[in-house]
């Protein structure tokens, strides 16, 4: 095998030797709590030297908010698939169903994303990507809202929309994740009566850009 057919070889194994460690991580994080875990235990579970983990990755604050990129991109790409194939009329509720579950489903997703924020206002290093992890979140949230609204366009229930999707994702995110952190703190929240006034507020909204459009 030449050099130039081993390299991409090589940056292959070096990639799936990213993902389990993320996924090492993940596992690890979850069970244990961010303050618990090691690198050291990641690094067993990703049955990898330490040595890479501090390679790839840096540290374990670096790491989390790896896992957390890795587990909000699985979760947009299968809501981009569930807008893409739903009726125009059912794709919000939809939407809102998952996040609804999400939060009973997957509890350890939010918390470590709790750990980051506090990581991030106290440690200059991990900031600046919480920060972009944060604006990813409103671009993936943006992006599932302009397909709904492309398709609702289409399917003639509403109008051109007058505001940014993107500004909307900003307001939902901090209701996804305030919500879903008194659920967790507080078990007996009511998170079910919560996203059903949701779902009738921004049902509310898309129906006067309906309005707008027949006046």
């Amino acid at each position: 095998m030449s050099k130039q057919d081993s390299a991409p070889a090589k940056s292959e194994e070096h990639q799936k030797t990213k993902e389990r460690i993320i996924a090492a991580a993940s596992k690890v994080l979850a069970e244990k709590g961010y303050d618990a875990s090691t690198l050291r235990e990641i690094s067993r579970e990703a049955q990898a030297a330490p040595g890479l983990v501090h390679y790839y990755f840096g540290g374990k604050d670096e790491l989390l908010v790896e896992v957390l990129q890795a587990a909000g991109q699985r979760f947009h790409r299968r809501m981009e698939g569930l807008v893409e194939h739903l009726p125009a009329d059912q794709s919000l509720d939809a939407y809102l169903q998952q996040l609804y579950e999400r939060v009973d489903l997957e509890p350890d997703v939010y918390r470590l994303r709790y750990e980051s924020f506090s990581l991030g206002l106290h440690n200059p290093l991990i900031q600046p990507k919480v920060r972009e992890r944060l604006a990813e979140r409103r671009n993936e949230i943006g992006s599932v809202f302009a397909m709904m609204l492309e398709n609702m366009e289409k399917a003639e229930y509403i109008g051109h929309p007058s505001f940014d999707p993107t500004i909307l994702a900003a307001l939902l995110l901090s209701l996804f994740d305030g919500l879903a952190l008194q659920k967790i703190m507080e078990p007996d929240f009511d998170l079910e009566a919560a996203y059903q006034l949701l779902a009738q507020m921004l049902h509310s909204l898309l129906g006067s850009i309906g309005e707008e459009r027949t006046s």
